[in-house]
């Protein structure tokens, strides 16, 4: 197994907001895919995060965990991971504005396809995953860096749904730009809660953890069940980088 495995005793660094983070309860896809191939780990995903800096809590007014501004962290403390794994966007989404209907939040920012020079905007969401994109593939030179996009989460055509399909669909865009090998499970795999037997939405969040068979505990966050089919899924992916 150790002479055929690619992932087999090497070190993977994870980064993201609650769908990376998983839960004691839940597991997450950085337990699983660890245990599985003997791999050294460290998630530093939060729940809450964004990829943007500077966003903060309602609740205690405090900075965000975010993607960008923990980049440098990761860097100072593995510089010689093999694997850096990022996702995360639905918060940013959530938070920087809605760009349905053609609408154009400034938050969301922009990007140039043919600029490569670093200066970014980290407090957009465009600006600031092209920033990891730019530290990333200088800090980890010749090592496999990754992003994910989540699975579909909210009720589809809602324009939760839809502002939320934006903003991963500039994340992709970025990725190609920058070469970046990315596994979208929105449109790569068939997870969704607005089938009834994924997602029961006439039962309070703690019977849908409880029971377990289905895929999502409250629309967006995953189950066990879930955990276990979405790693399934990107250990393959990991393989291949």
């Amino acid at each position: 197994m150790e002479n055929n495995n690619r992932l087999y005793g090497k070190t993977i660094l994870w980064n993201g907001d609650s769908i990376c983070a998983g839960s004691e309860r839940e597991g997450s896809w950085a337990t699983r895919i660890a245990e599985r191939n003997a791999m050294q780990y460290k998630n530093y995903a939060v729940g809450g995060g964004t990829v943007a800096e500077s966003n903060v809590l309602r609740q205690t007014g405090k900075v965000r965990h975010s993607v960008s501004g923990t980049l440098d962290l990761m860097f100072e403390e593995y510089p010689n991971a093999d694997y850096v794994i990022l996702e995360g966007g639905t918060n940013d989404a959530d938070l920087l504005g809605n760009a349905v209907f053609g609408d154009k939040p400034t938050k969301l920012g922009s990007f140039e396809k043919s600029d490569y020079s670093g200066n970014y905007d980290r407090n957009t969401f465009c600006g600031a995953l092209e920033s990891v994109f730019y530290r990333a593939t200088k800090y980890w030179m010749d090592k496999k860096i990754g992003f994910i996009v989540a699975q579909k989460m909210a009720a589809c055509g809602s324009a939760e749904y839809e502002n939320r399909r934006i903003y991963f669909d500039r994340a992709v865009e970025i990725c190609k730009k920058w070469g970046i090998p990315y596994i979208d499970l929105w449109n790569g795999c068939y997870l969704n809660p607005y089938l009834p037997y994924m997602y029961d939405a006439t039962k309070p969040k703690e019977e849908n953890h409880a029971e377990n068979t289905g895929y999502y505990c409250d629309g967006q966050h995953l189950t066990k069940k879930g955990y276990d089919f979405t790693a399934d899924l990107i250990e393959t992916w990991l393989k291949k980088l």
